[in-house]
Formats: C-alpha cells, sequence, structure tokens
C-alpha cells in the first residue's frame, strides 16, 4: 500500500545511522565536508581526519553546532603510521568503526613529459596508497565486528581522462580497480566496499578553473544538468553507500556529474 506508515518506518529507519561511526579522511573541507555532513545530519558520529588541525577542528565544531556529533584526528594519509595510528584512535575513543569514507586527495597538474618524478609520488601516494591503506586499517576493525561499509572517492577520470593529469588518472583508475577487489576479497566479512566518481565539482582542489569563467562555461555546456556540482550533491549517496539500504551494493562506482558521461 502506497504510504503505508509502517512501510514509511522501515524505509526511514535503512537510513538511519544513529548507532554508527564513520571515518572521513580529508574532512575538513570539499567533499570530504559535504560527506561529513550529510553522514552526521543522519545520526552517525564523524570522525574527521586530514593534515590541518585547524581546519579540522573548524569543521567538527560547526558540525556539532549543527547537532551533529563530531570529532577530529590529524593524519597524513601519505604517512602509513599515522593512517593505523588514526585509524586506532577512532576505535579507542568510540570504540567501533562503521563507516570510512576515503575522501583525501591531491592533484598536480603538469603536461606528462614535463611531470616531476616527486610529483607524481605525491599524487599517488596520497590518492591511491592512501586510499588503500586507510582501508585496510579500517577493514582490521570491521572485519573482527563482522561488517562495515567503506566508500572510496574516485572521479570521472577513473574512466575517462583529460590533458596535463597523468598522475591523478592513474591513481583515481586505481582507486577504481581497488574497490572492485576489496569488494570481492571482503564480502566473506560483509564489508561493503564501493566508490563513487564525482564530476566537475567546485573545490579547492580545482579553484584555480573555476577563476576561469570561458572553462566553467565550457565545462557546464558538456554536462546535461547544465551546471557544476557542490558537496551537498554527494550526500544522499553517501548516505545512501554507509546504510543498511545498500547492504547487497558492494564493488560499484557511481558517478555522480549531472549526466556527464552519460552524455
Amino acid at each position: 500500500m502506497i504510504g503505508c506508515p509502517e512501510e514509511d518506518r522501515r524505509a526511514m529507519a535503512d537510513f538511519n545511522l544513529s548507532d554508527k561511526v564513520a571515518w572521513v579522511t580529508g574532512g575538513g573541507s570539499g567533499l570530504g565536508r559535504g560527506a561529513a555532513e550529510a553522514l552526521a545530519a543522519a545520526g552517525a558520529t564523524v570522525v574527521l581526519s586530514g593534515r590541518r588541525g585547524v581546519v579540522l577542528e573548524e569543521a567538527a565544531r560547526t558540525l556539532a553546532a549543527a547537532g551533529g556529533s563530531a570529532d577530529w584526528i590529524a593524519c597524513d594519509v601519505s604517512r602509513v603510521p599515522d593512517i593505523h595510528q588514526a585509524a586506532a584512535e577512532v576505535q579507542k575513543r568510540h570504540r567501533r568503526l562503521d563507516i570510512l569514507v576515503n575522501s583525501a586527495g591531491v592533484n598536480r597538474r603538469a603536461p606528462s613529459l614535463d611531470l616531476a618524478e616527486e610529483d607524481w609520488d605525491w599524487v599517488v601516494d596520497i590518492n591511491l596508497k592512501g586510499t588503500f591503506f586507510c582501508c585496510q586499517a579500517a577493514g582490521r576493525v570491521m572485519k573482527a565486528q563482522g561488517s562495515g561499509k567503506i566508500i572510496n572517492i574516485a572521479s570521472l577520470a577513473s574512466e575517462i581522462s583529460f590533458p596535463n593529469i597523468a598522475a591523478y588518472a592513474s591513481s583515481k583508475g586505481g582507486v577504481r580497480q581497488l574497490t572492485k577487489t576489496l569488494a570481492v576479497e571482503w564480502a566473506a566479512y560483509r564489508i561493503n566496499v564501493n566508490a563513487i566518481g564525482p564530476g566537475w565539482f567546485r573545490t579547492d582542489l580545482n579553484e584555480e578553473l573555476f577563476q576561469n569563467p570561458a572553462w566553467v562555461q565550457r565545462v557546464s555546456a558538456r554536462i546535461p544538468w547544465g551546471r557544476t556540482g557542490i558537496p551537498e550533491d554527494l550526500g544522499g549517496l553517501v548516505v545512501f553507500l554507509a546504510s543498511p539500504a545498500s547492504d547487497y551494493i558492494s564493488g560499484e562506482v557511481i558517478y555522480v556529474d549531472g549526466g556527464a558521461l552519460a552524455g
């Protein structure tokens, strides 16, 4: 029966994260902060991590002021000891870890013929290596608990690419395949591993591009919805993939791009 109150209550319960603890890397700004806000609004206790303590503290304070439960831990995901220490600290403070959102990411644009080794290493270490070891650290906790949800942030560049982003596209292509591999390997532990592939979103990572009106107009013309994305556009999908409603979904990359890939 359409609109049955009992069915409505069951459906809403699927998206209730009030007993869950979520760790969001890169959670102080950009897409990570948008994900954290959505998870907190759904009731999760959110632990933000990143390299900038001042930014994390301000973000956690804002989430708490809005009625959410938020905490923060400094962590550089290019350093594996930092990752394992952060995961242990989340478990120590909150006694569990149910959700991981891997949102820490960087880019360094350069023609491929000129790309320096240190630039390649910096991008790949954070975007791909960091994502893997965060998954590993969280996965160990989730295996012991018997369940967990991991959401990696991929990119349009996981599927198609553009000039001058060889390191970034390679790292995000790696995130796509890593997501599939872990989904297959960890299904026995009831750990869901999925990824979100944002399209063109305005964040600190690409603010320089968005300062060019001609670029914005050209990109917007390629998007069937006619506009670029904002962090809030990811919120519903983050909550869905973190919730019991997605228990039978794993190994997927879902693109949030206003129809850009379709077009």
